[in-house]
Order: C-alpha cells, then sequence, then structure tokens
C-alpha cells in the first residue's frame, strides 16, 4: 500500500515554530494515509465526486473480467434445461445429467430446518424469551417461504453454476410496521474482484438487477435522509436512463418493458468500529443511495457446491457430469442413424434376377443385388455392435456414481443382487449415499445459521429506525392449528449472549423404520439414555414439541417458579398438584448452583429453602398418622357391609320360573372385590 505524507503549514510566529518540541514536530510534518486510488468507491467524497461516477466504471471492469465465468454459466444452465451439449444443439436427447441433479437436490433439501436460539448460563426467564425468538425466527422464515421455495431454487442454482445466494432485505408495511424479506439471488448478477476473493473473503461485492422504470421512479420520488442528493436529481437520473444490458439475452433495448439496470455495492468495514464501510445503490449516471454500512458480512447467504481450492465460488455439479452426458449424447447419436440405414431388413438377389415389384411390394427394407450369391457367406444386419450399447446404458449409472447418487433413489427399484438382503442391510446401504453428501449437507446447515444470523441483523436494525416486527408464528405448544403473533420487541435478545443451533441432518437416517432403529441403538448397545422430548424430535414425529413440552411440564414450572423468586426475593407456595418430590431435588442443586455465583444472596437462598420446606410440609400432610385412633368396631376394615344377594339361579323349569342353585353349585362369576378403606388422613385412591 502506496502513502501520502501530509506536511505541518507555518505559523504565523517564527519564535513559535522555533519553540515547539521537535517529537510534536516531527509528527506534525510526517502524518501518513493510504493514497487514494480508483478502486477506493467508498471514498468518493474524498475525491469530490458522487459514488456513481466511479462506481460505472469499476462495476464493468470487474464484470469484463469475469466474462469466462458467464460464459461457463450459461453453457452449465443449457446442459441442465435441455440436456444438450452445442454440438447436439438440434436434437432431443436422453437428459440424464438433470436427472441425477434432481435427485439429489430432493435428497438434501426434502427436509425442513429450523433455527433455534440457545443462551449460555441462562435462567428460566432468559431462556423462554430464548424459545419465543426462535419461534419468531420460525414465523419470519415461513413468511418469507425459505424452507419452502427462497432456500430451494438457491440449491438448484447451487448445484447447476456451483453457488447459489439468499438476499436478506425489509419492506416497509402500514401503520409503521416491516416485514423480513428472503430472495433468491442468481450467481450471475452478483460478482467480486478475482484478485480480492481470492482468498474467498472479498471485501467489496457488487449485485447487478433489472428494476420497472416506474417502480423505481415510486421508490426514490419522496425526499429522505436515506437518499442520495436532491429529489429532483433523482427523478431526472431515472429518466434519463436507458442502460439495458443482460448478458443472457439478446434484448438490447427496454422499450418494450422500460426496464434499466440497477446496481448495488456493499463494502465491509475494515476494522470493528471503522466508519468506512459503505452501502450505494446507483443506476447509469445517477446515485440513489449512498451511506454508512455497519454489518461485518454482506447481506448474502451463500451455499455453494463442491470443495474449492480458493476463490469465492462453488464448483458446479453440471461440469462434472457434462462429459458422460456428451458421451451419451454421441451415442445416442450414433445408434440412432445406425438403426436409420441398418435397422431395415435386406433381401440378397443373384444380378439378372431381381424380382418384379408386384413380388416385394408388400415387404418391407431393400434389395441388394450381387454377383455371386453363393460367395456370400455371411449377412450381419445388426445396427451396432453390442458394445456401444453397453456403454450407453452404463453412461446414467456412471453419472450418478460421480455424485453419489445411488440406483434405487432413482429408479426406485431394487438391483437385481440385493433383492435378498435384510432391511439392515438395506437401511446401511441407502445410508451409504449420504455419507458422499455430508458436506453439502454441512454447507447447508449453515447457510441456515448465517441465514438466521443475517434476519436478526435486519431487524435489529429496522428497530433502530422506529420499525415494528410483527410474525405470525406457531405458538408455544407448537400445535397445528394454533398460532400466535410475536413482537421482536418483545422476543429481542442481544446477539453477543446467544448462539444460533441446528439438528444435524446427515447424523440419522432418512427413513422412520430407520431412526427408529437408530435410536433405540443408542440406548441397548451404546447406553445412551435420551429424553422422550430429544427422541421425539430426533425421529421427527408430527408435533413433537406440543407432546415434549407436556411430558416436561413438572420441570418448566418449577423453573419458571424458581425465576421468579430468585427475581423478586418472595416465596410461592406449592400446590398439592405440583411434582413436590422434584421440587425438593431441584430446588436443591439450583440452590447449590446459586450460591456458587459471585452475586449470590442468602435472602434468596432462604427464600429458595422455605420453598423446599413448604413442599416436604404438604408431603408429610399425605402420610398416615402412626399415632391416630384404630377406626371403629362396627365398620369392617373393608367397608360398610354389602346388601344380600339372592341365591344364584339355575335355569327355568317349563313354566319359566327360575329354580334356585343348591350350595356350592356354579353361580355367575363373582364381581371385583370393594378396595380396603385407607386410613384416615389419606385421600381415596
Amino acid at each position: 500500500m502506496s502513502y501520502s505524507e501530509e506536511e505541518s503549514e507555518p505559523t504565523d510566529n517564527p519564535e513559535e515554530e522555533e519553540t515547539e518540541k521537535p517529537e510534536k514536530k516531527a509528527k506534525k510534518k510526517k502524518e501518513l494515509k493510504p493514497k487514494l486510488t480508483i478502486g477506493q468507491w467508498w471514498r468518493a467524497k474524498d475525491f469530490g465526486k458522487a459514488p456513481h461516477e466511479i462506481l460505472d466504471t469499476l462495476a464493468r471492469q470487474i464484470e469484463d473480467d469475469q466474462s469466462s465465468r458467464y460464459d461457463n454459466y450459461k453453457r452449465y444452465a443449457k446442459l441442465f434445461e435441455d440436456g444438450t451439449s452445442p454440438e447436439f444443439a438440434d436434437r432431443l436427447t436422453q437428459n440424464e445429467l438433470a436427472n441425477t441433479i434432481e435427485t439429489l437436490w430432493a435428497q438434501v433439501f426434502k427436509n425442513k430446518i429450523v433455527p433455534g436460539v440457545s443462551t449460555s448460563g441462562a435462567n428460566w426467564e432468559e431462556w423462554d424469551r430464548a424459545r419465543q425468538y426462535s419461534r419468531w425466527l420460525e414465523g419470519s422464515f415461513e413468511e418469507g417461504k425459505v424452507n419452502e421455495k427462497v432456500v430451494p431454487q438457491a440449491g438448484i442454482k447451487s448445484l447447476v453454476l456451483g453457488t447459489g445466494f439468499v438476499k436478506v432485505g425489509w419492506q416497509e408495511k402500514e401503520d409503521n410496521y416491516a416485514c423480513i424479506t428472503y430472495t433468491e439471488v442468481d450467481a450471475r448478477n452478483l460478482y467480486v474482484d478475482a484478485l480480492e476473493a481470492r482468498s474467498g473473503c472479498p471485501r467489496t461485492l457488487i449485485q447487478k438487477d433489472r428494476i420497472d422504470r416506474f417502480q423505481l421512479h415510486e421508490i426514490y420520488k419522496d425526499d429522505r435522509d436515506d437518499f442520495y442528493g436532491k429529489k429532483e436529481e433523482r427523478i431526472r437520473g431515472i429518466e434519463k436512463c436507458t442502460e439495458y444490458d443482460d448478458k443472457d439475452l439478446s434484448v438490447k433495448t427496454s422499450e418494450r418493458c422500460d426496464m434499466i439496470v440497477v446496481r448495488e455495492a456493499w463494502h465491509l468495514p475494515s476494522a470493528p468500529g471503522a466508519t468506512d464501510g459503505r452501502h450505494v445503490i446507483w443506476i447509469k449516471g445517477c446515485t440513489l443511495v449512498d451511506e454508512e454500512f455497519t454489518w461485518d458480512v454482506f447481506p448474502f447467504m451463500r451455499l455453494r457446491f463442491g470443495c474449492a481450492l480458493e476463490g469465492w465460488y462453488g464448483v458446479s455439479a453440471v461440469k462434472r457430469l457434462a462429459p458422460t452426458q456428451q458421451l451419451l449424447d454421441k451415442l445416442n447419436t450414433k445408434i440412432d442413424e445406425a438403426q436409420d440405414v441398418m435397422g431395415v431388413p435386406r433381401i440378397l438377389v443373384q444380378a439378372g434376377n431381381l424380382p418384379t415389384k408386384a413380388e416385394i411390394e408388400d415387404i418391407p427394407g431393400g434389395v441388394l443385388e450381387v454377383k455371386n450369391i453363393n460367395g456370400v457367406k455371411d449377412w450381419n444386419a445388426q445396427c451396432a455392435s453390442p458394445e456401444m450399447y453397453q456403454d450407453r446404458d452404463a453412461a446414467p449409472s456412471k453419472m450418478r456414481s460421480l455424485l453419489g447418487v445411488s440406483d434405487f433413489e432413482v429408479q426406485q427399484s431394487l438391483p437385481q443382487n440385493m433383492r435378498e438382503f435384510s432391511a439392515p442391510a438395506m437401511e446401511r446401504w441407502v445410508d451409504q449415499g449420504q455419507a458422499r453428501h455430508a458436506m453439502f449437507h454441512r454447507e447447508l446447515e449453515s447457510g441456515i445459521v448465517e441465514l438466521a444470523d443475517l434476519a436478526m441483523r435486519q431487524a435489529e436494525q429496522c428497530q433502530e429506525m422506529g420499525y415494528k416486527l410483527v410474525v405470525t408464528a406457531p405458538d408455544s405448544d407448537h400445535s397445528y392449528n394454533s398460532v400466535e403473533m410475536l413482537d421482536f420487541e418483545k422476543v429481542f435478545i442481544d446477539r453477543k449472549k446467544l448462539k444460533i443451533r441446528i439438528q444435524p441432518m446427515s447424523q440419522l437416517p432418512q427413513s422412520f423404520a430407520g431412526k427408529v432403529e437408530a435410536i433405540g441403538k443408542l440406548k441397548t448397545e451404546a447406553g445412551i439414555m435420551l429424553d422422550p422430548k430429544m427422541a421425539l424430535r430426533m425421529m421427527e414425529i408430527p408435533d413433537p414439541n406440543y407432546a415434549a413440552d407436556y411430558m416436561t411440564s413438572d420441570e418448566e414450572i418449577i423453573h419458571k417458579n424458581l425465576c421468579w423468586m430468585t427475581k423478586n426475593k418472595e416465596v410461592l407456595p406449592p400446590l398439592p398438584y405440583d411434582n413436590l418430590a422434584l421440587i425438593i431435588g431441584m430446588t436443591a442443586k439450583f440452590i447449590n448452583h446459586y450460591r456458587i455465583r459471585e452475586d449470590a444472596d442468602m435472602e434468596v437462598v432462604s427464600v429458595l429453602g422455605q420453598y423446599i420446606q413448604m413442599a416436604k410440609d404438604i408431603q408429610e400432610l399425605g402420610k398416615p398418622d402412626p399415632n391416630a385412633p384404630p377406626p371403629p368396631m362396627g365398620l369392617p376394615m373393608g367397608g360398610p357391609p354389602m346388601p344380600s344377594m339372592p341365591p344364584p339361579m339355575g335355569p327355568p323349569l317349563p313354566g319359566g320360573a327360575p329354580v334356585p342353585m343348591p350350595p356350592g353349585a356354579a353361580g355367575p362369576p363373582p364381581g371385583p372385590p370393594m378396595p380396603p378403606m385407607p386410613p384416615p388422613g389419606m385421600p381415596m385412591q
């Protein structure tokens, strides 16, 4: 980096300048600053220029430098959508490349991934707030169709182009409300400097988009503090802009739809607390937005396929499968041509003995005249060699093996040599394909965590701007027929105090039977005891959260009471239907854990001790009193005497009257015995 020296200006009093300390004078003479270069667009004010005056040239230079990447993207998209190479562009071919990629895409993106918020060393109140924050994120994802549309669309782009992107933004609604938006962005509309991004951590990102002129006019027609320049200059720039460059289409004018190119650039701050982060939106010849950017990440979730050695982009799956698809196209073409030529029968006749037309008009094929028919020993009318058919039939399986996709998952039929396998062996065989995709699963999981973090950042920024963010989220029981309105302000937690977690996708079998078996082995073979809540979530049983929360409600209400008593220093008396034994055990452990803290208050310990004692007192009330007097003699221990029963009756006489059964004869089965009366003080069972 080059630096420029700024010399000190001479003072009006020479004596004062001479008496100045030498160290201060030297520091004043040589103050080093980074030298301005044309690439530092975020310092446009130091140049005395508007941002678009630098970015117009810089953006086109970066885009031209990566023209080869855009050409590859066109080729990959053509292969995926049509399954044809340029040399076979006029033919319909067997697109096994697309079938293989779609199968892998369906395997990875079939699961709904929901991020969860956890806090470190939190009490019940903070834990409950984090749980509500998790439900707020889930509601925001559902409103933005993240798992239903946005992330799967970015996933197919990551497989075809190598990289998929999701942009996080916000949109203003009525009555000072706002919502978080999630938009899938094509990698062909994002570019970074190749040299800056070689290490995978670029500092500048530029996005290109095309927006209708009238929509752009409605957005920037008002005077706002976050808009650049005067309203008249923005409107004039929007009206005069004629740029419509799309490298994927042959359209060179916007007269039919009146779309113009809008670019957006971000520059990350150079260091924590630095003020050189910048965000600019501009069109050709006019800057629309120029504001400070304080995030240390770009507002994009990046999803990459493959393992790239360097750079910012991933590796296309189409690139790996293209040679095999081209071979398949070539073999299909040769076989088709051979069948057209050799796929009809031939008749060999002696020269001079050609049959008449009437004799062969009902026979398909052709007639070949030979000089010596006896000299023709063999006639092979085969269209193509068996090796050519074998190579053609093996090409689809080869493509699936390159991506780790099994034939069973594509064809939904077992291979002939595996039909005698047991169910556990089949489960292990299916899971072998998941191991090949483990890194892609991890990439998706980290991408969802990154997307949740960006949503939190955007929500915090909207809240600072004075907007309210309310989402429709599942209720606390996660029941399917009930929802709850959650306000971001009420669930907000400082991001420094929380961590976003998700359940890993690729650690368990994908089928329900396989999951049940794997979880059962954790108990029988590994000796790991899982609580029902975790087991239900790992098996992905519909609506597991309600059942799990129902089973752990005893612990949850105790945690809630302990948190309230610790905060207010007042005793909450236990109720008779509380789990008294659990109260005693949990509160004792809570007291010991609380006493470790440096700010432990003995008054709180005393309050919690009273809580334990009250639970013990309620337990004592339910125990039998050994000093209680015996029950009265008139009443037997088994309760009051039953009314006398008539003697059992036998079968009826011919006249219809039943005959009494003799003593000892078989009668109707006796009823269940009456339970004994409990001792005084014990409730009835």
